[in-house]
Protein backbone atom coordinates (compact mmCIF):
# COMPACT_ATOMS: atom_id res chain seq x y z
CA UNK A 1 0.00 0.00 0.00
CA UNK A 2 1.64 3.60 -1.02
CA UNK A 3 1.08 5.53 2.36
CA UNK A 4 1.70 9.58 2.04
CA UNK A 5 3.90 10.44 4.44
CA UNK A 6 4.17 7.19 6.24
CA UNK A 7 6.75 7.60 8.93
CA UNK A 8 9.92 5.97 7.97
CA UNK A 9 9.74 4.09 11.03
CA UNK A 10 6.83 1.93 9.85
CA UNK A 11 7.74 1.58 6.25
CA UNK A 12 7.18 -2.20 5.40
CA UNK A 13 5.04 -3.19 8.37
CA UNK A 14 3.02 -6.00 7.57
CA UNK A 15 -0.92 -6.32 8.59
CA UNK A 16 -3.12 -9.59 8.16
CA UNK A 17 -6.23 -8.08 7.52
CA UNK A 18 -9.19 -11.28 8.39
CA UNK A 19 -12.51 -10.71 8.65
CA UNK A 20 -15.57 -12.11 8.60
CA UNK A 21 -15.07 -15.38 9.72
CA UNK A 22 -19.46 -16.06 10.60
CA UNK A 23 -17.44 -18.95 12.67
CA UNK A 24 -20.49 -21.33 12.80
CA UNK A 25 -22.33 -23.37 10.23
CA UNK A 26 -19.84 -22.94 7.02
CA UNK A 27 -16.59 -22.10 9.47
CA UNK A 28 -15.42 -24.61 12.20
CA UNK A 29 -13.71 -27.60 12.44
CA UNK A 30 -10.73 -28.28 10.04
CA UNK A 31 -11.71 -25.10 8.03
CA UNK A 32 -11.22 -22.62 11.15
CA UNK A 33 -8.14 -24.00 11.90
CA UNK A 34 -6.83 -23.78 8.31
CA UNK A 35 -7.79 -20.12 8.82
CA UNK A 36 -6.00 -19.95 11.56
CA UNK A 37 -2.63 -21.77 10.26
CA UNK A 38 -2.48 -19.29 6.76
CA UNK A 39 -2.79 -16.70 8.90
CA UNK A 40 0.03 -17.25 11.26
CA UNK A 41 1.75 -18.63 8.42
CA UNK A 42 2.10 -14.58 7.38
CA UNK A 43 4.58 -13.61 10.36
CA UNK A 44 2.53 -9.89 10.48
CA UNK A 45 3.29 -7.43 12.36
CA UNK A 46 -0.05 -6.91 12.93
CA UNK A 47 -3.45 -9.03 12.85
CA UNK A 48 -6.29 -6.79 12.17
CA UNK A 49 -9.94 -7.95 11.78
CA UNK A 50 -12.95 -6.03 11.05
CA UNK A 51 -15.94 -7.93 12.62
CA UNK A 52 -18.23 -11.03 12.10
CA UNK A 53 -16.43 -13.16 14.31
CA UNK A 54 -19.26 -15.30 14.68
CA UNK A 55 -22.40 -16.13 12.50
CA UNK A 56 -24.89 -15.18 14.51
CA UNK A 57 -24.94 -17.51 17.81
CA UNK A 58 -23.23 -17.09 20.97
CA UNK A 59 -22.99 -20.76 20.77
CA UNK A 60 -20.22 -20.46 18.64
CA UNK A 61 -18.11 -17.83 20.12
CA UNK A 62 -15.81 -19.90 22.68
CA UNK A 63 -13.88 -21.77 19.35
CA UNK A 64 -14.20 -18.04 17.83
CA UNK A 65 -12.19 -16.90 20.75
CA UNK A 66 -9.83 -19.32 20.33
CA UNK A 67 -9.16 -19.35 17.32
CA UNK A 68 -8.43 -15.50 17.71
CA UNK A 69 -6.65 -16.12 20.98
CA UNK A 70 -4.39 -18.66 18.79
CA UNK A 71 -3.58 -15.84 16.51
CA UNK A 72 0.33 -15.11 16.35
CA UNK A 73 1.89 -11.59 15.20
CA UNK A 74 4.78 -9.31 16.34
CA UNK A 75 2.49 -6.71 18.01
CA UNK A 76 -0.99 -8.30 18.77
CA UNK A 77 -3.96 -8.86 17.42
CA UNK A 78 -6.77 -6.25 17.70
CA UNK A 79 -10.78 -5.94 16.48
CA UNK A 80 -13.77 -4.47 15.78
CA UNK A 81 -17.29 -5.45 15.60
CA UNK A 82 -19.52 -6.81 12.88
CA UNK A 83 -23.43 -7.11 12.64
CA UNK A 84 -23.53 -10.43 12.68
CA UNK A 85 -21.46 -10.60 15.81
CA UNK A 86 -24.78 -8.60 17.60
CA UNK A 87 -27.51 -10.62 16.25
CA UNK A 88 -27.87 -12.82 19.33
CA UNK A 89 -26.95 -10.22 22.28
CA UNK A 90 -24.70 -7.36 21.30
CA UNK A 91 -23.19 -6.80 25.31
CA UNK A 92 -22.61 -10.49 26.29
CA UNK A 93 -20.98 -11.04 22.73
CA UNK A 94 -18.40 -7.55 23.67
CA UNK A 95 -18.51 -8.85 27.90
CA UNK A 96 -17.18 -12.65 26.84
CA UNK A 97 -14.67 -11.00 23.89
CA UNK A 98 -13.91 -8.36 26.39
CA UNK A 99 -13.31 -10.92 29.25
CA UNK A 100 -10.75 -13.44 26.90
CA UNK A 101 -8.31 -10.62 26.87
CA UNK A 102 -9.42 -9.66 23.15
CA UNK A 103 -8.97 -5.98 22.24
CA UNK A 104 -12.42 -5.22 20.42
CA UNK A 105 -12.43 -1.62 19.66
CA UNK A 106 -16.10 -0.34 19.82
CA UNK A 107 -15.92 3.38 19.17
CA UNK A 108 -12.55 3.33 21.06
CA UNK A 109 -9.09 3.77 20.35
CA UNK A 110 -5.53 2.29 21.42
CA UNK A 111 -2.13 3.19 20.38
CA UNK A 112 1.39 0.88 19.68
CA UNK A 113 4.64 2.17 19.55
CA UNK A 114 6.54 0.49 16.86
CA UNK A 115 10.15 1.71 16.14
CA UNK A 116 9.65 4.62 18.47
CA UNK A 117 6.46 5.54 16.39
CA UNK A 118 3.44 5.67 17.50
CA UNK A 119 0.66 4.08 16.16
CA UNK A 120 -2.89 3.97 16.60
CA UNK A 121 -5.61 1.63 15.77
CA UNK A 122 -9.56 3.15 15.74
CA UNK A 123 -12.17 0.91 16.01
CA UNK A 124 -16.04 1.51 15.07
CA UNK A 125 -19.13 -0.10 16.31
CA UNK A 126 -21.98 -1.52 14.66
CA UNK A 127 -24.38 1.59 13.83
CA UNK A 128 -24.90 4.68 16.20
CA UNK A 129 -23.01 5.70 19.74
CA UNK A 130 -26.80 5.16 21.30
CA UNK A 131 -28.37 1.70 19.36
CA UNK A 132 -31.58 2.97 17.45
CA UNK A 133 -34.77 0.98 16.71
CA UNK A 134 -34.84 2.73 13.27
CA UNK A 135 -33.38 0.40 10.89
CA UNK A 136 -32.00 2.72 8.55
CA UNK A 137 -30.10 4.31 11.62
CA UNK A 138 -28.50 1.32 12.96
CA UNK A 139 -28.04 -0.10 10.02
CA UNK A 140 -27.08 2.67 7.45
CA UNK A 141 -25.16 5.81 6.79
CA UNK A 142 -26.73 7.35 9.80
CA UNK A 143 -25.19 5.02 12.51
CA UNK A 144 -22.23 4.74 10.36
CA UNK A 145 -21.33 8.65 10.72
CA UNK A 146 -22.51 9.13 14.10
CA UNK A 147 -20.23 6.35 15.04
CA UNK A 148 -17.16 7.34 12.96
CA UNK A 149 -17.71 11.02 13.93
CA UNK A 150 -17.53 10.05 17.58
CA UNK A 151 -14.24 7.77 17.59
CA UNK A 152 -12.63 10.36 15.26
CA UNK A 153 -12.98 12.53 18.60
CA UNK A 154 -10.15 9.99 20.07
CA UNK A 155 -8.07 10.69 16.88
CA UNK A 156 -4.30 11.37 17.49
CA UNK A 157 -2.80 13.86 15.31
CA UNK A 158 0.92 12.57 15.90
CA UNK A 159 0.27 9.19 15.43
CA UNK A 160 -0.15 7.16 12.53
CA UNK A 161 -3.70 5.92 12.22
CA UNK A 162 -5.85 2.99 11.22
CA UNK A 163 -9.67 2.81 11.37
CA UNK A 164 -11.05 -0.80 11.67
CA UNK A 165 -14.89 -0.80 10.49
CA UNK A 166 -16.86 -3.53 9.31
CA UNK A 167 -18.60 -1.30 6.52
CA UNK A 168 -16.33 0.22 3.82
CA UNK A 169 -18.91 3.42 3.61
CA UNK A 170 -17.17 4.21 6.64
CA UNK A 171 -14.63 5.67 4.48
CA UNK A 172 -15.99 8.62 3.54
CA UNK A 173 -16.44 10.22 6.54
CA UNK A 174 -12.89 8.78 7.72
CA UNK A 175 -11.25 12.41 6.86
CA UNK A 176 -7.48 12.29 8.09
CA UNK A 177 -7.09 8.38 8.67
CA UNK A 178 -4.72 7.49 6.19
CA UNK A 179 -5.59 3.85 5.90
CA UNK A 180 -8.97 2.30 6.39
CA UNK A 181 -9.52 -1.57 6.90
CA UNK A 182 -13.47 -2.73 6.31
CA UNK A 183 -15.09 -5.84 5.17
CA UNK A 184 -18.91 -6.75 5.36
CA UNK A 185 -19.46 -7.33 1.63
CA UNK A 186 -17.92 -10.72 1.19
CA UNK A 187 -16.67 -9.45 -1.89
CA UNK A 188 -20.12 -8.98 -3.39
CA UNK A 189 -20.77 -13.11 -2.40
CA UNK A 190 -22.96 -13.14 -5.89
CA UNK A 191 -20.82 -11.10 -8.72
CA UNK A 192 -21.80 -12.50 -12.55
CA UNK A 193 -19.21 -10.83 -13.95
CA UNK A 194 -16.51 -7.78 -12.93
CA UNK A 195 -18.31 -4.57 -11.68
CA UNK A 196 -21.75 -6.71 -12.13
CA UNK A 197 -23.39 -8.74 -8.94
CA UNK A 198 -24.33 -7.72 -5.71
CA UNK A 199 -21.00 -5.95 -4.30
CA UNK A 200 -21.55 -2.93 -6.63
CA UNK A 201 -25.42 -2.94 -6.46
CA UNK A 202 -25.16 -2.77 -2.89
CA UNK A 203 -22.58 -0.98 -2.17
CA UNK A 204 -20.31 1.99 -2.86
CA UNK A 205 -17.28 -0.10 -1.97
CA UNK A 206 -17.09 -3.88 -2.37
CA UNK A 207 -13.54 -5.10 -2.75
CA UNK A 208 -9.95 -4.50 -2.87
CA UNK A 209 -8.16 -0.80 -3.22
CA UNK A 210 -10.04 2.85 -3.13
CA UNK A 211 -8.30 5.70 -2.94
CA UNK A 212 -9.55 9.29 -2.20
CA UNK A 213 -6.68 11.93 -2.13
CA UNK A 214 -4.20 10.84 0.37
CA UNK A 215 -6.07 7.85 1.75
CA UNK A 216 -7.12 4.34 1.05
CA UNK A 217 -9.57 1.40 1.90
CA UNK A 218 -8.90 -2.14 1.74
CA UNK A 219 -11.89 -3.71 1.31
CA UNK A 220 -11.72 -7.73 1.66
CA UNK A 221 -14.28 -10.26 0.48
CA UNK A 222 -13.72 -12.05 4.09
CA UNK A 223 -12.20 -15.45 4.97
CA UNK A 224 -15.63 -17.45 6.28
CA UNK A 225 -19.02 -17.84 4.79
CA UNK A 226 -22.86 -17.21 5.92
CA UNK A 227 -24.01 -18.38 2.71
CA UNK A 228 -22.16 -21.50 0.58
CA UNK A 229 -21.57 -19.92 -2.49
CA UNK A 230 -19.23 -17.59 -3.90
CA UNK A 231 -19.20 -16.69 -7.57
CA UNK A 232 -16.40 -15.06 -8.26
CA UNK A 233 -15.66 -13.48 -4.86
CA UNK A 234 -13.28 -15.66 -3.16
CA UNK A 235 -12.81 -15.84 0.48
CA UNK A 236 -9.15 -14.44 1.48
CA UNK A 237 -6.93 -13.04 4.03
CA UNK A 238 -5.25 -9.55 2.81
CA UNK A 239 -1.58 -9.21 3.32
CA UNK A 240 -0.56 -5.54 3.50
CA UNK A 241 2.81 -3.98 3.47
CA UNK A 242 2.71 -0.40 4.13
CA UNK A 243 5.03 1.34 1.59
CA UNK A 244 5.89 5.39 2.06
CA UNK A 245 4.39 6.60 -1.45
Amino acid sequence: LPIANLPPALEGLTIAHVTDLHVGRFTHGSVLERIVAETNALEADLILMTGDLINSSLHDLSPAIDAVKSFRSHHGTFMCEGNHDLMDDAGEFRRRVAAAGIPLLVNDATSLTIKGHKLQLLGLRWGPPVPSPDRTVQHGEPGILASVQEVLTQADPEAFRILLAHHPHAFDYATDIPLTLAGHTHGGQLMFGEGTGFGPWMFRYWSGLYYMEKRILAVSNGVGNWFPLRTPAPAEILHLTLRKA
